[in-house]
């Protein structure tokens, strides 16, 4: 299963011409890194009808006086915490791409942009304590790899032991400890399942070595997706985003070690 989330394409991707088109304003912008910002967005949606699967992106249709081209950019945030908060979150890197380079650089706080959700890279609602699950990200792809994590930790918080998977894996890969923009907020909310012997997170850098002993200082390896999948125990899911090659050699790799289902988001 593949998709697209920040391809360069005049119409809307993987979106369906019934859904509707919301108005979205936006709530805050903070500067997680030189190259990297977070953008909060409210929906105006009085009659409460958007909702989103965690992987799903949203198209953005910018004023035409900024750009003809329609994006998308992945959805951090998982559903239950759009529903306490009215706000999605997205995480953009900055690239010279048209309405990235706009929200980048020129985005302003209260700004309407039109949105419509869509995506056909999202987690399967199916996954039972029957499954295991093994999320690898790259960089900014990130960004659905978290959303889906955050829904799991939301699912574990539940405690309906029918509706969560068996055990996780979560890789995430950055040039620099600094690009590595989620850890924090990830290591705190899955807290729980790591104590519970539930989820094992795994961080890599691999343009700087720095003394954290947490981090690798190198790239992801087949050794270390074996020992992941070995340690899952159940049929693994995988969910694999990140720029071409790394997907490339991730769903490859996978594929050599027998995992049950590979689920990619690329978004060229």
């Amino acid at each position: 299963m593949f998709s697209s989330n920040q391809s360069n394409r005049s119409h809307s991707f993987d979106t369906n011409e019934e859904d509707p088109i919301y108005e979205a304003t936006v709530h805050s912008i903070k500067t997680l890194t030189p190259s990297i910002k977070q953008f909060y967005l409210s929906i105006n949606d009085p009659l409460q009808r958007f909702h989103f699967v965690p992987g799903m992106f949203l198209d953005f249709h910018l004023s035409p006086t900024i750009t003809s081209v329609i994006t998308g950019f992945s959805i951090c945030n998982s559903p239950a915490n759009y529903s306490n908060t009215n706000l999605i979150e997205l995480a953009i890197r900055e690239t010279d791409y048209p309405p990235t380079e706009y929200m980048f650089n020129n985005c302003q706080l209260n700004e309407k942009i039109n949105v419509k959700c869509g995506g056909d890279f999202f987690y399967q609602s199916s996954t039972t304590n029957n499954d295991s699950i093994l999320l690898i990200c790259a960089g900014i792809g990130a960004n659905p790899i978290v959303s889906i994590l955050r829904h799991i930790a939301d699912l574990y918080a539940s405690n309906n032991k029918q509706i969560i998977p068996h055990r996780i894996v979560f890789f995430y890969t950055a040039a620099t400890k600094r690009d590595l923009v989620f850890r924090d907020s990830i290591d705190s909310s899955c807290e729980p399942m790591i104590k519970d012997n539930m989820l094992r997170s795994n961080y890599f850098v691999t343009r700087e070595i720095n003394d954290d002993i947490k981090i690798n200082n190198r790239h992801i390896n087949t050794t270390d997706l074996q020992e992941a999948i070995q340690w899952l125990e159940k049929p693994v899911t995988a969910y694999v985003c990140g720029p071409s090659s790394f997907i490339d050699w991730t769903e490859n790799s996978l594929k050599e070690l027998n995992v049950k289902e590979i689920l990619c988001e690329k978004w060229w």
